[in-house]
């Protein structure tokens, strides 16, 4: 079969599509936050689409030349020096029912104001230590998700650390009531997908304002 030809998308038609494209992570986000937990592997999807570029997958945000300069760091580097299990994009917050996975962003305000950092190491330096001293970079964790557990593909076998994080909190937290002791509720790698997505916008509203033109109020 001969091979079927290809033309190059105008500029014009890319920027279309990233305008989109935030408008569907937008919307995913504000989902999330109103309690619908597993449209995070939508969340980590759109990510991909955005920041992914590899072989036959190139972002979109590459194509436009957009996807080098500085990213909005809202977690900051891991602490060599603590032995325990580390992930800032997520915390732990307490309630008379129990404990649950959130995204850093649904405090309000971060600990510590949002550090801008070169794209590879926003990308590719580790953001999660499990119990087992495994890490994880927003890049490892957006593909698990969007590659594997439901995002674009469910595949039959997953990376044995995403599979201990997602299934089996091996972040190792727990909180105790009376006597009882357990997990967060929650899925702690979605809460990760909105708390990356938060600083993608975060980034984006900066550097490309005109892309949130028609928002009223402060976005997500």
């Amino acid at each position: 079969m001969a091979k079927k030809s290809r033309v190059a998308r105008p500029k014009g038609d890319l920027e279309r599509e990233l305008r989109e494209q935030v408008d569907l992570l937008e919307h995913a986000c504000k989902s999330f936050d109103s309690g619908m937990e597993a449209i995070g592997k939508h969340i980590a999807l759109s990510l991909r689409v955005l920041l992914h570029h590899q072989r036959q997958s190139q972002a979109l945000l590459e194509q436009l030349g957009l996807r080098g300069g500085y990213f909005y760091d809202s977690a900051g580097p891991l602490n060599p020096r603590n032995l325990l299990p580390e992930c800032n994009l997520v915390l732990m917050r307490l309630a008379p029912s129990g404990a649950e996975y959130l995204p850093l962003v649904a405090a309000g305000e971060p600990p510590f104001p949002p550090k801008l950092v070169p794209f590879a190491d926003w990308w590719n330096e580790p953001v999660l230590k499990d119990g087992k001293g495994r890490i994880l970079s927003r890049r490892e964790l957006v593909a698990n998700v969007a590659d594997t557990d439901g995002g674009a593909h469910v595949d039959p076998e997953l990376d044995e650390a995403y599979m201990e994080l997602s299934r089996s909190n091996s972040l190792g937290w727990i909180f105790q009531v009376d006597d009882a002791t357990n997990p967060p509720k929650g899925r702690p790698e979605l809460a990760c997908m909105r708390q990356i997505a938060h600083e993608v916008l975060l980034t984006l509203r900066r550097r490309h304002p005109k892309l949130f033109a028609s928002e009223s109020g402060n976005g997500v």
